[in-house]
């Protein structure tokens, strides 16, 4: 059945009994450069601190996992929690200060992590206009491709293509591939002759295997919302 087992992989929650795990390995940088779209948060006055995954979906919305989406992002022009777009060592494609979270109203509405639910939005301080941002869809294929960075490689991104779909309900879906703290976030995407799809966000673990939240109307209701082209 799925999701009998469910854990938090946001880095802020290392003792999950990870060690046990292999998590996906990073890619090669000529393959990861296709990718940049896809980054991570960063603070550099506290570059220690647990991290999550993201994927731009439009120039200044960035889709993620609602535990990573808490409370409000400082609007103070000092506050300094960034979305790194397309890290590769210590370089990035894009570099933007987030200053807005958003997250589903339904996540932790009975105090407990839900999973359904599990999605949020951080809102950025200016639109990345030089970088294609992805096309939402819905899971429609048997494989499915998982990217995004973990606590072991956190700047380089990691992950597979052919990530296979275990289990499925309407609003989750378990993917057999690895995920650690980190991978909070990340983006789900199927591949295609046209390109890549977000079609769902990683949000828990069972066993290691990916439990990951489908592209919902919230989603697509606050994108359109929130979102800017504006230079």
């Amino acid at each position: 059945m799925i999701l009998r087992v469910l854990l938090f992989i946001c880095v802020a929650l290392p003792a999950l009994g990870e060690s046990h795990l292999t998590p996906m390995l990073p890619l090669p940088e000529t393959e990861a450069a296709n990718w940049p779209a896809i980054g991570r948060v960063f603070d550099p006055n506290d570059p220690g601190r647990g991290f999550c995954s993201g994927a731009l979906v439009a120039p200044n919305l960035v889709l993620t996992a609602g535990h990573c989406s808490g409370g409000t992002a400082s609007d103070d022009p000092d506050a300094q929690t960034v979305f790194l777009a397309g890290a590769f060592n210590s370089t990035v494609i894009a570099r933007r200060r987030i200053v807005e979270r958003i997250r589903h109203p339904d996540y932790r509405r009975s105090g407990q992590h839900s999973p359904q639910a599990d999605i949020g939005l951080w809102k950025l301080d200016s639109p990345i206009t030089d970088i294609a941002t992805f096309p939402l869809g819905r899971p429609q294929q048997d494989t499915l491709a998982l990217l995004g960075y973990h606590r072991l490689a956190p700047f380089l991104l990691s992950g597979s293509t052919d990530c296979a779909v275990r289990d499925a309900t309407p609003d989750l879906f378990v993917l057999g591939c690895r995920v650690i703290s980190g991978n909070s976030g990340s983006p789900v995407l199927q591949l295609g002759p046209d390109g890549a799809e977000l079609v769902g966000v990683v949000s828990s673990q069972s066993g290691g295997d990916a439990i990951a939240v489908s592209i919902g109307p919230w989603s697509r209701t606050n994108i359109a919302i929130h979102r800017s082209d504006a230079p």
